[in-house]
């Protein structure tokens, strides 16, 4: 009798494996809804992207933020974030031929990366207008860029020292407009629109004290955010609920 309840208990799938896969299911529909959502925000992204990834068993998430490097990325995009890697190291190499490591600086975010250029290294003092020596650094910059379609902010940002010319009455005027000079340089030549924003800080979020020359000088600057991780996560996600779409017919 206990060999028979045995041999019973044997056959076919448990019973939770139909709830697992309803479950399943019904929290990868969730996930394609919100990405399909022009205005979903990036917390709830990640949020969803964490919750789906973790459920499906395809990688182990951390509380605090997404593992990029251990998302199952198609070949395709594996190929363009390698593209763009390549980039990043040609722009180092470039920056440490120059010798300009102190004033041009490029390091990873949770988002993608961050290029960091020192103000009086492309403009005048109390300018906004590029120099010939900023065209050439946003020239190689815009090398980087092109390898990704992610979305990128350009921040300005002065030191404490209050400006007020004839163009300027505010810091938070001339740095709005250096972070717009910027823009333009990379959409003419040749990032869309569509991917750019800009804003000016002023004095208002500096990176060390304004309590010396050597300090302020650092705050004078220029940022570029490039959230590459988040666009190829998203269209990594997309590819990946597409083809359980095509596969379940």
């Amino acid at each position: 009798m206990r060999r028979k309840k045995t041999e019973e208990k044997r056959g076919g799938a448990p019973g939770w494996m139909v709830t697992y896969g309803d479950l399943m299911s019904l929290l990868l529909t969730f996930f394609v809804l919100l990405v399909s959502m022009s205005s979903i925000q990036e917390s709830k992204f990640k949020q969803a992207l964490g919750s789906l990834l973790g459920a499906l068993g395809v990688m182990n998430m951390d509380r605090s933020a997404i593992q990029f490097d251990r998302l199952p990325i198609p070949d395709k995009y594996k190929e363009e974030l390698g593209r763009l890697r390549n980039q990043v190291r040609m722009f180092k190499n470039y920056i440490r031929i120059k010798g300009i490591e102190s004033k041009v600086s490029i390091e990873e975010t949770e988002e993608g990366m961050l290029i960091r250029l020192s103000g009086p290294l492309m403009f005048e003092s109390g300018k906004a207008d590029l120099n010939d020596y900023a065209k050439d650094i946003l020239t190689h910059v815009v090398n980087v860029l092109k390898e990704s379609d992610a979305q990128i902010r350009v921040e300005g940002h002065t030191d404490n020292i209050p400006i007020s010319n004839s163009k300027y009455s505010s810091n938070w005027e001339l740095s709005t407009a250096r972070a717009i000079s910027v823009l333009k340089f990379l959409n003419n030549n040749g990032i869309p629109g569509t991917r750019l924003s800009a804003v000016g800080y002023g004095e208002f979020r500096p990176i060390v004290p304004n309590d010396t020359a050597e300090n302020r000088r650092r705050n004078r600057r220029v940022e570029i955010y490039v959230d590459y991780k988040d666009a190829i996560m998203k269209k990594a996600v997309q590819s990946i609920a597409k083809d359980k779409e095509e596969k379940n017919g």
